[in-house]
């Protein structure tokens, strides 16, 4: 999950840098889905027993994060 979500982190970045007119609304998006991901983590806190949905949306998140981060740094 953390290197899938990590490839589509980076793709992302990769197309919206080949096609720069869509460079705002795509981090637009990108920022509102790892938010969406943040305020669905605290009802998986809350609640008891296999933690294993909680595990893979902070995998996801923090891949997908982490490939948008380091496609920006290739940027530089």
């Amino acid at each position: 999950m953390l290197l899938s979500s990590f490839f589509m982190g980076n793709a992302v970045a990769t197309i919206t840098g080949a096609r720069s007119f869509l460079d705002p609304l795509a981090a637009l998006l990108c920022v509102a889905a790892i938010e969406l991901a943040v305020r669905v983590r605290r009802p998986l806190l809350q609640r008891r027993g296999d933690p294993l949905g909680l595990q893979l949306l902070d995998m996801t998140r923090i891949g997908f994060s982490y490939g948008l981060l380091l496609e920006g740094f290739k940027l530089l």
